[in-house]
């Protein structure tokens, strides 16, 4: 996939410190239904968007490997793999803004070893830093070590990007989310990286939970997995993050959703694309009004690993100029509500919910916290800069719109295999 950003934005991933609550039992007395829950962090390290958002979205290639990489040739640069099929690719040179965000990361355990992950509705891969791998992005991490229940399945996976590259070997492990144990999970080991993607970031890895048609060799995803060796008595996993900086309140849930944390009813969508998790909207308004965004719907993704707003390039540029956002704020109390109406349902994005704080440090600070929200009332912050981000997602996917973290927020998020269906509730915050 291909992506044009604008040129006053970017991406930077926030990388944690304190280590996250594992997996959690949670008993209801309402159903007879096991929910585990995992607690989720936030990180302080930064990642470009045009690192992450290249890498979690351009097409994978990959072709089989006959016989194991030799360590040798990546340790020394020489290891160049050649994909069977290549795709062309557009591109757009742009200058970019830098500016801290929020991503949520949590625990996982591959053979013995624990990692901090992100969970990705918006990628089908498991990717992790492998002890095979020299460079010194990888060793700044948790670099994975197979255990004695790994098997070699001899795939390679390659990754080009705007900046740089991973090459990575697909093999298999036992994976463990607390009391759930996934036998055979494949796993795509970075064993050599190129590029600042990982270097720069405080996560050991990234595990997709999209549709396993978008999985390198149509091999299954992690939940698919979890699913195929029926291990939940109903195929749903939910995301509740909260909007408390520097929080660890956030969770993932496996089974189900917690109820403590709406606010609200639950509605369902059908998902219409089984790739991401794409359903579609009727329109996007701008303060109850039609501004033309969705002409006949819109696809709109719901993808935990983009931290912003999306829209197709020319459709954001015309609600950036709509929104009309002061570099020092002065007309919040004049900044649209966005309306993102599905099958009938008004999901509502005040200026609190969509404005980031810009702190003379470089951090961002959500509006929709209150401390933030009211020096931004008093005119006491310097900068204030919209959380969206220009991206053409090419066809048969796109054109789509993806609501990010900032959305997913705001609204608890359900993602239900057992009948293909994105809900969405109010968050209690």
């Amino acid at each position: 996939m291909n992506i044009f950003l604008y040129s006053l934005l970017i991406v930077l991933v926030f990388c944690g410190q304190e280590q996250g609550t594992f997996l959690q039992d949670q008993s209801t007395t309402t159903q007879e239904n096991k929910l585990y829950t995992i607690k989720l962090k936030e990180t302080h390290t930064i990642v470009s968007a045009k690192e992450m958002y290249d890498f979690l979205t351009t097409k994978q290639t990959y072709f089989r490997q006959q016989t194991p990489i030799d360590v040798q040739e990546i340790e020394f640069g020489d290891y160049v793999p050649k994909p069977q099929q290549t795709s062309e690719k557009r591109q757009a040179d742009l200058k970019l803004h830098n500016f801290k965000n929020t991503q949520f990361t949590g625990p996982i355990t591959v053979g013995d070893q624990e990692f901090q992950v992100i969970f990705d509705t918006g990628s089908a891969n498991f990717w992790i830093d492998s002890v095979k791998c020299k460079n010194e992005g990888c060793k700044q991490h948790t670099q994975y070590k197979p255990s004695f229940r790994s098997k070699h399945l001899g795939y390679a996976l390659n990754v080009q990007f705007g900046t740089g590259d991973l090459n990575g070997e697909v093999n298999s492990d036992v994976v463990k989310l607390g009391e759930i144990e996934v036998e055979d999970q494949n796993i795509a080991e970075i064993v050599e990286e190129n590029g600042a993607v990982f270097q720069n970031s405080g996560f050991d890895g990234i595990v997709g939970l999209a549709y396993p048609s978008m999985a390198a060799y149509n091999l299954n995803p992690l939940f698919d997995n979890i699913m195929k060796q029926k291990k939940l008595q109903s195929n749903q996993f939910s995301f509740y993050m909260s909007n408390k900086v520097n929080s660890y309140e956030s969770q993932l849930t496996f089974g189900g959703y917690d109820v403590t944390k709406l606010d609200g009813p639950v509605h369902y969508h059908p998902v219409i694309d089984k790739y991401y998790w794409t359903i579609k909207a009727e329109n996007i308004l701008v303060n109850g009004q039609d501004q033309g965004f969705c002409p006949k719907g819109c696809k709109v993704v719901a993808d935990t690993g983009t931290s912003l707003i999306t829209g197709p390039y020319d459709d954001l540029m015309k609600l950036l100029d709509l929104t009309n956002i002061d570099d020092n704020c002065s007309n919040l109390k004049e900044l649209p509500t966005l309306t993102f109406r599905i099958d009938g349902v008004n999901y509502y994005l005040e200026a609190k919910d969509y404005i980031m704080e810009l702190k003379e440090d470089g951090t961002e600070i959500p509006l929709s916290n209150e401390v933030s929200a009211s020096a931004f009332i008093e005119g006491s912050a310097k900068q204030c800069i919209g959380a969206f981000m220009p991206l053409d997602i090419p066809d048969p996917q796109g054109p789509a719109w993806i609501l990010g973290d900032i959305f997913l927020t705001k609204y608890l998020s359900i993602y239900d295999r057992d009948v293909n269906m994105v809900g969405f509730g109010k968050a209690k915050h």
